[in-house]
């Protein structure tokens, strides 16, 4: 399941009918998760950080939603972002396939694999790739809690404020993700990692 590079919602390889199916499908999804938990329309989009009407066109189908929409989405519902893609309970088992997980693009070229996100403990765990020149973002960012990652293949450079440390396969990192952060492959070879966004602490 991917999302389409541009972050405005889902992509498919079989053509607008099946993008339109999908994208009916999440909203109908969302709406009986909030249904099942007694919230109106309003509360759920007080719970998820969203106007009232980003949520209401979702549900209704209206709307193709970004990583981020569906990522606050479940949140709201205390959820994992694959639930709003299977009518199969949120707790069923305790493993998510791949097919089911959500792959996104970011502005600096990264692709990220979003394999744990459990919102009600602001956990995040992510499979990125690195292509030669990418980064994780167009330029440094910052955000409360911790990031922990270890480097499976090739190398990587991470600035951490003034500084730049050079990571290579094997090597693990954690950071204040507070301070200005920025990763990126400047290798002529293809980096891959996972990545741990800790949020609360």
């Amino acid at each position: 399941m991917t999302l389409s590079a541009d972050g405005d919602g889902p992509g498919t390889t079989g053509g607008a009918d099946d993008v339109d199916v999908l994208v009916a499908g999440v909203g109908a999804r969302v709406r009986a998760l909030r249904s099942q938990q007694g919230m109106t329309l309003s509360e759920l989009a007080e719970a998820a950080g969203l106007s009232a009407s980003m949520v209401s066109t979702v549900e209704r189908g209206r709307t193709a939603p970004s990583l981020g929409t569906l990522a606050r989405l479940a949140a709201g519902l205390g959820v994992r972002v694959a639930s709003l893609f299977s009518a199969a309970p949120a707790d069923e088992s305790p493993v998510l396939r791949r097919a089911d997980q959500i792959v996104d693009t970011t502005p600096g070229g990264l692709v990220r694999r979003l394999a744990v996100f459990q919102p009600e403990k602001d956990v995040e765990v992510y499979v990125d790739e690195y292509a030669p020149g990418t980064s994780h973002a167009s330029r440094p960012s910052q955000h409360p809690g911790q990031e922990y990652g270890v480097l499976l293949e090739g190398t990587l450079e991470v600035e951490l404020g003034d500084d730049v440390h050079r990571v290579e396969a094997g090597d693990a990192i954690h950071y204040e993700a507070k301070q200005a952060h920025l990763i990126r492959n400047t290798g002529t070879s293809a980096a891959r990692a996972v990545w741990v966004n800790v949020r609360r602490l």
